[in-house]
């Protein structure tokens, strides 16, 4: 906390709206392009995530009410649904679990495909911050898997055809002649459940492997279209100091209370969610999530994974907005 300049925290704990400052820090600042192409891939990402940490601990115990903005309708003109709605011809892209982190990434590849950049902003999640929930409550598609989308009768009479990649190497035949076209990438996000997101190595792999689907998917969108490119939520990177101290007998609960997951359900039969400071429950929208940059420690599997998402983070609830003509 003693790295965050004075300005940073008047600008954190002003009246008002702070996501617009938020905003300019994290693209500016953490994740900017400039950062991306003097450092190592693992460099950069301990660096900004541990910049974001710092960030969070202060959230945590003097600005707490900052995450109840990323629960808000997305900032004016980036919604999802009215993009593709209102757009013409257009192409929405999703690619799964992408978070700011790789923001330099795809605008480098942009640029390498001559793509014109037209907006890098940010849009938000949902809560918790899982796919279902996006597809529900963003695009209003009705909660399905992503993989359902081609053939759900909303999508078509909206006049938009869907389709869905389930890897990077995967290729479809754009129909050319739709005026707007949704593109669903289950990449990155199927790479998370593998053994190698253990380790900050995974990161770097990602990279590797966008430009492949990259190519697969917006090089393959037809001239002439606005392209948004965004995601349905983020990751939080839990590595060594990159998380709140807490002690074993605090986290406890919350272990306990969440199985190892960083949201839970809330439903009729659910026992009453612990009162807890890292714990936030909502119960207008039936869920308790962790609130900020906690680690629990679960029995398992789970416990090795370093990249998670489900929860109210900046890194989980933030995600790109990139416009390209």
């Amino acid at each position: 906390m003693s790295n965050l300049i004075m300005d940073d925290f008047q600008n954190l704990i002003a009246q008002g709206p702070r996501v617009k400052w938020l905003e300019k820090w994290l693209l500016e600042e953490v994740w900017a392009t400039e950062r991306y192409q003097v450092l190592s891939p693992s460099e950069y990402l301990k660096a900004g995530e541990s910049k974001i940490n710092e960030l969070e601990e202060i959230i945590a115990q003097a600005a707490y009410r900052l995450y109840d903005e990323f629960l808000d309708e997305p900032p004016q003109g980036r919604n999802v649904l009215d993009f593709i709605e209102s757009e013409q011809p257009c192409a929405l892209v999703i690619f799964d679990g992408l978070s700011l982190r790789e923001v330099p990434v795809i605008l480098n590849l942009a640029q390498k495909s001559s793509f014109r950049i037209e907006e890098v902003r940010i849009s938000y999640s949902t809560l918790p911050t899982e796919t279902i929930d996006f597809i529900e409550q963003r695009l209003k598609f009705g909660s399905v898997a992503p993989s359902q989308l081609p053939r759900r009768r909303e999508i078509n009479e909206k006049g938009i055809v869907a389709y869905y990649y389930d890897s990077p190497n995967q290729q479809h035949s754009l129909d050319r002649n739709s005026e707007k076209l949704l593109l669903w990438s289950a990449f990155p996000d199927n790479t998370y459940s593998d053994s190698g997101a253990r380790f900050v190595q995974h990161f770097e792999e990602i990279h590797t492997l966008l430009e492949t689907a990259w190519l697969n998917t917006v090089q393959q969108i037809p001239r002439g279209r606005k392209i948004l490119i965004t995601s349905d939520h983020g990751y939080v990177y839990l590595g060594s100091g990159l998380s709140f101290t807490r002690t074993n007998s605090e986290l406890r609960p919350l272990t306990e209370y969440l199985r190892g997951e960083r949201y839970r359900r809330l439903t009729e039969e659910d026992a009453r969610p612990p009162e807890h400071p890292d714990l936030a429950v909502y119960p207008g929208r039936k869920v308790a999530v962790l609130r900020g940059r906690i680690q629990t420690h679960p029995p398992g599997k789970a416990a090795s994974r370093l990249y998670k998402h489900g929860g109210l983070s900046i890194m989980e609830m933030l995600v790109p907005w990139i416009v390209l003509e």
